[in-house]
């Protein structure tokens, strides 16, 4: 834990179709947090909110797709210079190709996991493929 507040929940949400693609987010500039930036589904898990459904439901304010919940990851810890982050990673299948976004994101990808690699994005994107099992 950093500067001494408790650490902030962050579910994150990995879409994969059955082709073994995964959905990357490029974040709008207007974030406040690494705009511009390729990521997941993400969002913070409110108060008393278990955080598989945090990502559910943020796959559905930020997407309009309804998810069942696959697997989740183990915890990863996160250093910002805002505090420390606990972000959750989960996995949903989904049949689907294209998706609405909503202001946060201004495009998206669909890729093979270890092309990950290949995109600026936001910290720890890897180890959530990672504790998932897809890298």
């Amino acid at each position: 834990m950093s500067r001494g507040r408790e650490p902030r929940r962050v579910a994150a949400a990995v879409l994969l179709r059955p082709d073994g693609r995964v959905l990357l987010l490029r974040r709008s500039m207007l974030h406040r947090t690494n705009p511009g930036q390729w990521c997941f589904v993400t969002g913070y898990v409110e108060a008393g909110e278990d955080p598989a459904a945090a990502a559910v439901r943020e796959v559905r304010e930020e997407l309009g797709l309804d998810v069942e919940l696959e697997r989740s990851g183990e915890i990863i810890v996160v250093e910002t210079k805002r505090g420390t982050l606990h972000v959750y990673p989960f996995l949903f299948q989904v049949d689907v190709e294209t998706v609405s976004l909503d202001w946060e994101h201004t495009e998206y990808v669909w890729i093979e996991p270890q092309a990950v690699r290949d995109y600026d994005h936001v910290p720890q994107l890897d180890e959530d493929l990672v504790a998932l099992g897809l890298l």
